[in-house]
């Protein structure tokens, strides 16, 4: 994975040559938010995910994966590519989901707030659906986050368990000996 994704991001020499980013080379260039290792993938696909529940809004996805990312020294690439399992595909269950959970959390009953969407309206009954959405967003995205981060990890563990396996393995056939 971390070959495939090195092949497929810009250089970190590339990014430092683009006269748009030099004021923001310092901070946006560190070493940190570029490397690969399990505990930095781990968090920082536990933060896209935590930003990819929250109410679709792609600026502040990108905005809010930017400023978190620096702040927290997090890899850039996979948060990034992360907040993207929120799309337009997505958006409709997802917000679903969050309206659901958030209500159950709150002890609402949607069924008068739906009987009213069809009479009025969407942009009547709104604002009674915020404080859900807002709710089971967090919500859901704290649990994902938590998922994704433990899902990580035993990825990652795995990945390393069955490389160090296979390079024994070859190790031992090409010297002769078999365990």
């Amino acid at each position: 994975m971390r070959r495939w994704l090195k092949t497929r991001l810009p250089q970190r020499q590339a990014l430092e040559q683009r006269w748009y980013l030099r004021p923001f080379a310092k901070v946006l260039l560190d070493p940190a938010c570029w490397h690969f290792n399990r505990h930095g993938v781990a968090k920082s696909f536990a933060a896209g995910l935590f930003i990819a529940f929250l109410p679709p809004t792609p600026f502040l996805h990108v905005t809010m994966t930017l400023i978190l990312g620096l702040w927290l020294r997090l890899n850039l690439p996979i948060m990034f590519a992360t907040i993207f399992l929120s799309n337009p595909f997505t958006w409709v269950p997802q917000l679903l989901a969050s309206v659901w959970v958030g209500a159950k959390l709150l002890g609402l009953d949607l069924a008068p707030i739906i009987r009213l969407f069809r009479h009025q309206g969407l942009s009547v009954q709104l604002h009674a659906l915020w404080g859900p959405l807002l709710l089971g967003a967090v919500v859901l995205g704290m649990a994902a986050a938590l998922l994704g981060y433990a899902l990580t990890q035993c990825a990652w563990r795995a990945r390393v368990v069955y490389l160090l396996r296979r390079r024994r393995a070859h190790a031992s056939a090409k010297s002769g000996t078999f365990h």
